[in-house]
Parts: structure tokens; sequence; C-alpha cells
């Protein structure tokens, strides 16, 4: 069982754009969500967040009156020591759905492991990677369910 105190430091931690937003559970979408606001236009933006022991997936999430976007997405691993950002990305009227999420942080997980491989000399063959991130990605966005009070 989580703590949900614990698991509400560590997202603070891991993430220090969302220092001083509130944190909580969201259901319906199966993520850590922070507070959100609403434009002048009415559409309303947040982050939704997902993570496991290795992996935090940060989307900015825009909701306009029919579609919600996903304007951007970063990937973290932890160090041991902290967090560290492995990748991002930015869109523009990318409609988001969980695969859609789950497909691009794959792709920045895969683009990272395999550099590394290179800049370590490891041969790894890329669908090996591709599963590899697929894997981590997946337990990821699995998240447990809890509640944030």
């Amino acid at each position: 069982m989580l703590n949900n105190q614990n698991l509400v430091r560590v997202v603070e931690h891991a993430l220090p754009a969302l220092s001083g937003s509130k944190v909580h559970y969201d259901a319906d979408r199966n993520m850590l969500c922070t507070t959100s606001y609403t434009s002048a236009a009415g559409n309303i933006y947040y982050q939704g967040i997902r993570l496991s022991d290795r992996l935090v997936i940060n989307v900015d999430l825009g909701q306009g009156y029919y579609y919600l976007f996903m304007n951007g997405l970063r990937l973290y691993c932890f160090d041991g020591s902290g967090k560290k950002l492995i990748g991002s990305r930015l869109y523009n009227c990318y409609s988001y759905s969980d695969y859609s999420a789950s497909r691009e942080s794959e792709e920045i997980l895969f683009d990272y492991l395999k550099s590394q491989s290179g800049l370590i000399g490891a041969t790894v063959g890329d669908n090996q990677l591709r599963e590899f991130a697929h894997e981590m990605v997946a337990d990821a966005m699995r998240n447990n369910v809890i509640s944030i009070n």
C-alpha cells in the first residue's frame, strides 16, 4: 500500500514544475493531475503524471470544447540520486489518448537508450530496445489506483 503523502513528496521532488501545485488522482484518466486553470478562451490546462519506480511520464494537457490535446510530454528517469530528463517533445493540436502518450514516450525512451548504448559501445538490437522501452512505459502507464488527499 502506497503512502499518499510520500507519493506527493516524490512527485513534487521529481517534477519541480509541479512544486506548489496540488496533485490529485483522477480515476477516470488513471493518472495524477495538477490543479487546472482556465484560459480566457475557456480551455482548461493541467499536467497529467504517470509513474513507476523508474520512469515519470509528465504530459501537458489542454481540454478544449470537444477534444483533449497533448501540448507537451516530458520523460524522466530516476538515477539513484534524483530525477533526470530523458527527453521531451512539444505538440500542436495533437489529440491525446493513452495510446498516443505511450507511443511518444516509447519513442523518446528508445532514442535515449539507443544513444546511450552507442556511447558505451554496447551493441543491442533495435527490436530488443523497443521491447524494453515498451515494457517500461507500460509499467508507468498502468499506475496503481490511489487517492491523494
